[in-house]
């Protein structure tokens, strides 16, 4: 069988170390919030893929730096541009966000959310493909682009429901006003 050792990756768009066989991966861009790219969507995609092979993991967390987890798409270097694609490309984003998710709910290894401040938009798709969230009481959650008219694109509306009560996703959903981790755990 195939294996690899998952502290020898080298990822260029977050940080990604292994110790006592727990892979930490960190968004890290602190001084942007962590937003997420094409680039690092893609990446973190292939980065869960490959930890079915990873003989030196038993479990994954994934972080922000500086206090943030994840902004969501980067404003300059997804939202921008997501408005000047055409109907292919934008489907090949959806693709590559849904991928993403996909590879982290067949990832093998439990995958947990530590969450410190915002996780909007594509952060909370992240955190709701986890196995487990842990949350400082500084953190948010919410999927702002729906105050946009837009839809959350890796199906995290399904998957909201499914981590919180009814109530509370429905109005996130709705409102597209952030969840406090307070208010989210109860």
């Amino acid at each position: 069988m195939y294996k690899l050792k998952a502290a020898e990756w080298r990822p260029e768009h977050f940080k990604l170390e292994v110790a006592d066989r727990v892979a930490t991966i960190t968004l890290n861009r602190p001084e942007r919030k962590n937003p997420l790219t094409f680039e690092s969507y893609a990446e973190l995609r292939d980065t869960f893929h490959r930890f079915q092979y990873a003989e030196d993991v038993r479990a994954v967390v994934i972080t922000g730096a500086g206090g943030n987890f994840c902004s969501g798409g980067d404003v300059h270097e997804i939202i921008g541009p997501l408005t000047k694609m055409n109907m292919n490309d934008l489907l090949a984003f959806t693709r590559m966000t849904g991928n993403l998710v996909k590879e982290m709910r067949t990832c093998p290894q439990p995958i947990i959310a530590a969450v410190d401040g915002p996780a909007l938009a594509g952060g909370t798709e992240i955190v709701l493909a986890c196995d487990l969230v842990v949350a400082s009481t500084q953190a948010r959650f919410g999927i702002p682009e729906v105050k946009r008219s837009l839809v959350a694109a890796a199906g995290g509306l399904f998957r909201l429901p499914r981590k919180i009560p009814f109530n509370i996703a429905m109005e996130a959903a709705l409102t597209g006003d952030p969840i406090s981790a307070e208010r989210a755990y109860h």
